[in-house]
């Protein structure tokens, strides 16, 4: 950042060495008064170029000065000077700035005029003349320099600004492009400037300081423009590009006013009221002030309102600007404000002695678009630091909005916004939500009741995280996230393919086998789960109220995966899923047994449980594999009314495995049956009173 701000101030900077490196470069004679003492003369008699007089009075008179004479309108000036050396080449002569028109002699011969002698509007006023002399005119001695003057203002005449110089006509059109080119590049910088401000606005719109600064950059460009010498290249009349200059000026000051007023957080009221109001009424004025002049051709005017009206009314402005600055620097101790106000001291004192300038009263060139380039230093350095404030506080929002979103998703996974078409949590409302098929999981830590007894509550805190640690990840692992936690219990939602969900089930029975090793070595008590999955259709939304609100999944579907996790502890299952849940490629992957058709409480369909034998124990998981074609025989005998040969099929599974809950429930029902005869209408399906 620090490399950018010196390239930029390099840049800034080069108009200026540029034009002060080339000022007096060339072979060229000086004609002013006060460089080689010549001397120089007025009349206010007409005269003939041809053959001057000896009875005409003449007066001494400084060159390049301003003259006020009172009623009178043209002038002539007169030098005789001596050139030791002729220039090589084509000679030529700068006249400088002469207000208004001129017709300029050397020697009796008409080498130059500028401007329509009987016209009523202003010609040329702040023009630099150069004219060419014809060959063999210009002699080393006794030369005589003619310049017949006629005036537009009556505050202005003669040859009141810039130099009067002799020289190879070459190097005095090469010194006046030079001169020129310096101020055209600094116009450039500032225009380039300008642009990236206003991208930078038109990208963060709520930062208008930015606005108003490439606004006040382009109207201070427009009024530097059109105060240089490349206008006249236009071919414009002097009138429009005054006229454009005009409304340019009056709009700079509003503009920087406006930049400031918006730079700094003031407050919307209490004492800003004091400089608001007045600077509002002095907008209307200077907008009045435009409007009068976008319609007027006369120059003077243009002058009087500038004189009288707007620059007077700008104290306002400035009065305005220092209570801010000052108040920023002194009570708010704001470091920006502290180079503002040493460069707005800067640019201020440059206008001041523009304005001298511009009226006659002092001979300078133009300082503003120098004094300028070093506030545009000084603004890159404000803004720079900015920036850089600025950029380190986006960071460490970006930081702290990072973390906050990590820490938002272990509240709010991620999946879920994703769901709800939502990008942020900002962006969810309360009773957002939408229809969608997914895989339901619920597991349950079996004897968790009677496990946490013997744990004091820390313990039971750091046990149930240590499981879910363990469990919790395997879930995202196979493209799922957990809707939330209840106590010990997990319920979480697959939107992928079923089979997924059953390879989780499976790992999280594997990955807490494991873990039951590393707890025997401690001599801690195993760790069993009960997991049921069923898959359907569920609405997932938020609900809550304006101050509070979570998000949940409401189905018949959800009822119906906790009920079938539930029914693990009867059956003695790890893994119990709906029929419909069980995919083709999850019956290739793993072994499975159907345990029973039941119809849940709430519920007329009846639901086919599968137990799928893979994942956790071998030493459970075991004899049931032995056993699969068996107990199927022995169901399938039961589903048929066939209830002595299903009991003669789970006998002999019970002798080989007595561990196996499933069936026992089986012998229990086999033996009512038998006892008491099979009800009426009975088809297969168990119905349960309880949830």
């Amino acid at each position: 950042m620090q490399s950018r701000i010196q390239l930029l101030a390099v840049a800034l900077l080069l108009p200026f060495i540029i034009a002060c490196g080339h000022r007096k470069s060339g072979q060229t004679l000086s004609l002013n008064s006060e460089d080689q003492q010549v001397s120089w003369e007025y009349t206010t008699h007409s005269i003939n170029p041809l053959d001057v007089k000896d009875d005409v009075s003449w007066t001494s008179v400084q060159v390049p000065k301003n003259l006020t004479l009172p009623g009178v309108k043209t002038i002539w000036y007169r030098t005789k000077f001596q050139v030791p050396v002729l220039p090589v080449g084509t000679a030529g002569i700068r006249v400088g700035e002469i207000s208004d028109r001129d017709r300029t002699y050397l020697n009796g011969v008409l080498i130059g005029q500028t401007g329509d002698w009987d016209s009523p509007v202003a010609q040329a006023y702040d023009r630099q003349r150069i004219y060419p002399i014809p060959g063999g005119l210009l002699k080393q001695k006794d030369n005589v320099l003619l310049v017949q003057v006629r005036s537009y203002f009556d505050y202005e005449m003669g040859i009141y600004r810039d130099n009067v110089a002799l020289g190879s006509h070459e190097t005095l059109l090469r010194e006046f492009y030079i001169e020129n080119a310096s101020q055209a590049l600094s116009l450039m910088v500032y225009v380039t400037i300008s642009g990236y401000f206003m991208l930078f606005f038109l990208r963060r719109r709520t930062e208008r300081e930015n606005l108003y600064f490439s606004l006040f950059l382009l109207a201070l460009v427009g009024y530097s423009f059109f105060r240089t010498q490349y206008k006249y290249d236009f071919g414009w009349p002097l009138h429009i590009t005054k006229r454009a200059q005009v409304l340019c000026l009056f709009a700079t000051t509003p503009l920087f006013f406006a930049f400031i007023r918006n730079y700094f957080p003031l407050p919307k009221r209490g004492w800003i009221r004091w400089i608001d109001y007045p600077t509002m009424a002095i907008h209307v004025l200077t907008l009045a002030c435009g409007i009068r002049v976008l319609f007027s051709d006369s120059a003077a005017l243009y002058e009087w309102i500038i004189n009288n009206l707007v620059q007077p009314s700008w104290i306002v402005y400035v009065v305005g600007l220092l209570v801010i600055v000052i108040r920023e620097s002194f009570i708010d101790k704001n470091r920006d404000a502290w180079i503002m106000l040493g460069a707005i001291t800067v640019v201020v004192l440059a206008v001041v002695l523009d304005i001298l300038s511009g009226r006659a009263i002092i001979n300078l060139p133009t300082l503003l678009t120098y004094a300028f380039t070093m506030f545009i230093i000084s603004m890159a350095l404000v803004l720079a630091n900015r920036f850089v404030r600025l950029s380190q506080e986006t960071e460490r929002l970006n930081i702290n909005l990072a973390s906050l979103n990590r820490a938002a998703q272990r509240f709010v996974p991620f999946e879920f916004l994703n769901i709800l078409d939502k990008k942020s949590l900002l962006e969810v409302n309360l009773g957002d939500q939408v229809q969608r098929e997914m895989t339901i999981l619920f597991s349950d830590i079996r004897g968790f009741t009677s496990l946490s007894e013997t744990m004091t509550p820390k313990e039971n805190f750091d046990f149930i995280n240590s499981y879910l640690r363990r469990v919790g990840p395997i879930v995202r692992q196979h493209e799922g996230f957990i809707d939330k936690y209840i106590g010990d219990a997990i319920m979480a939602l697959f939107p992928v393919d079923p089979a997924r969900a059953l390879q989780a089930c499976v790992k999280m029975m594997d990955t807490v086998a494991d873990w039951n090793v590393a707890r025997a070595r401690h001599n801690y008590g195993s760790v069993n789960l009960g997991i049921g999955l069923h898959r359907g259709r569920l609405m997932l939304g938020t609900i809550g109220e304006n101050e509070r609100m979570e998000g949940t999944v409401i189905s018949d579907d959800v009822n119906l995966a906790s009920r079938i996790e539930s029914l693990t502890k009867a059956y003695g299952a790890q893994i119990l899923l709906s029929e419909e849940t069980l995919t083709a490629e999850s019956r290739k992957l793993y072994p499975t047994r159907m345990i029973d058709r039941v119809r849940v409480k709430g519920k007329t369909a009846p639901v086919t449980l599968v137990e799928v034998l893979a994942g956790g124990s071998p030493e459970i998981l075991g004899p049931k594999l032995q056993t699969m074609q068996t107990f199927a025989d022995g169901v399938a005998a039961y589903q048929a009314g066939k209830i002595q040969e299903a009991r003669s099929a789970f006998i002999t599974v019970y002798r080989q495995n007595g561990n196996d809950r499933t069936v026992k429930v089986y012998v229990k029902r086999c033996d009512e049956f038998i006892k008491n005869g099979i009800p009426e209408g009975w088809d297969g399906v168990e119905t349960l009173h309880s949830k």
